[in-house]
């Protein structure tokens, strides 16, 4: 009985009790004191991160930046302060105000293009190093590698904060820079009649030959070829023509690859004027039976912009002889009057834009294009009257050696004309000018 009211007497618990809570906040407390002391050391570290990467970040886009303003002589590696070919700033292209100014390009090694930094102090909070690669000079010229190192607040091993990013960046072709002609042929040429291929009208965009080709040339009749060369005559060969040219750099900067052409794709599917599986008629209303042929004439007219006639499966053609099927090549015919034309300007019957064959390209009559004409395999032009291209001619022969033939009717009075110019090379709207990201090739590496 006693022992049972021992065992109930609460007296003295709360001594225990108290000290139990002491013990219990005392932990806490020391807990939270710690918390006090690592937390603005997490919180700093954190911050100095997200300005490391923002300054990696700002370094990538300042090399986009720079990149787009112009191309490197790829040749060479030489840029050429002030003009569109520059990677240094110029007067025409206004650098950013200081301490962003810095004398060197991105890309610059004697005797050819190569890796170069540029290192950057942005301001008080830090900087960036930035590192821009050619991958590979022959098969992808239009390509660069960014990797672009953020640190702060100093670029000291011991005291930085670093964060690294790299991504590839591609570029459309800029055929007014790179191409070497006003008519480039990865086959055999021919100019008869009284057709003109001309490139001394416009040397915005240096001097160009009036046609290059990795076959043979042959001029005949009253066909002229005419390069800016310096003098008024025509037909020379090394100077308005160059034949059996075996250099890829001279059509290589000037061919579409696969990244290309799937831009291209989508861009003239929203033009309106995308001619494959499942728009047979340039939009996707029409029937899927796509037949791979193309006509544009007075009854079948395309408007400006990116027009692209693809194959009949809608893929490349492989570069590959022996994994070509040729039943599968596109082909576009262009007669009549077929082009819409500016409707804003009356009787403006002329092309605006870029004309791309995943295929074969014949145009015969009296119309005008101007700006880019391209086709991946031969191109034939007649033309009649005033007709003419006036921009570039691009014939890229994978497969077929089948001479291209740019003449004119002898019986008219007018010319077949080529004409080499450069501001209408420019992209159509909807199409970047510049250097843009690769999807897919954005990531962050260890430093």
């Amino acid at each position: 009985m006693r022992l049972a009211h021992i065992l109930r007497d609460e007296r003295g618990v709360a001594l225990p009790m108290a000290m139990i809570v002491l013990v219990s906040i005392t932990t806490l407390m020391l807990a939270f004191a710690v918390l006090s002391q690592t937390e603005p050391v997490i919180a700093h570290n954190q911050l100095r991160a997200a300005q490391a990467r923002t300054h990696a970040e700002a370094g990538f886009e300042r090399a986009v930046w720079a990149l787009t303003q112009g191309v490197m002589d790829e040749k060479n590696g030489i840029p050429a302060p002030g003009t569109n070919g520059s990677m240094v700033a110029s007067p025409a292209v206004p650098a950013p105000p200081a301490p962003y100014l810095f004398p060197a390009p991105y890309n610059s090694s004697p005797g050819g293009l190569a890796v170069g930094d540029v290192f950057v102090a942005n301001g008080n909070s830090g900087g960036y190093t930035v590192r821009v690669e050619a991958l590979d000079l022959v098969g992808t010229p239009n390509k660069r590698q960014i990797t672009s190192t953020g640190w702060t607040p100093t670029n000291v091993p011991t005291t930085n904060a670093h964060r690294r990013i790299q991504a590839t960046v591609e570029r459309l072709p800029p055929f007014g820079l790179s191409t070497p002609c006003a008519l480039c042929v990865r086959g055999d040429l021919g100019v008869g009649g009284f057709a003109k291929v001309d490139a001394t009208s416009d040397t915005s965009c240096g001097n160009k030959k009036g046609s290059v080709t990795a076959g043979s040339t042959v001029i005949s009749g009253g066909g002229a070829v005419s390069g800016a060369d310096g003098n008024t005559t025509s037909n020379e060969a090394g100077t308005d023509y160059l034949q059996n040219q075996t250099d890829p750099n001279l059509f290589n900067a000037i061919t579409f690859d696969a990244a290309n052409f799937k831009l291209l794709r989508e861009l003239a599917k929203k033009n309106g004027t995308y001619f494959g599986p499942g728009y047979p008629n340039g939009t996707a209303a029409g029937s899927p039976a796509y037949t791979g042929s193309v006509a544009f004439s007075a009854s079948n007219k395309v408007k400006n912009g990116i027009v692209f006639i693809d194959t009949l499966s809608g893929t490349d053609i492989p570069k590959d002889q022996l994994a070509q099927n040729p039943s599968d090549f596109g082909s576009l015919s262009i007669s009549g009057n077929p082009f819409l034309g500016n409707p804003l300007i009356p009787a403006d019957d002329a092309f605006s834009g870029w004309i791309v064959v995943n295929g074969s390209l014949s145009i015969t009559g009296n119309m005008k294009i101007n700006g880019l004409v391209y086709a991946v395999n031969d191109l034939v032009y007649q033309g009649t009257g005033t007709g003419e291209i006036r921009g570039l001619a691009v014939s890229q022969n994978i497969r077929d050696t089948t001479m291209t033939a740019i003449t004119a009717d002898s019986t008219t009075i007018g010319n077949s004309k080529i004409i080499f110019n450069c501001t209408n090379l420019n992209p159509p709207p909807g199409a970047a000018i510049g250097f843009a990201l690769v999807p897919g090739t954005y990531r962050e590496l260890s430093d």
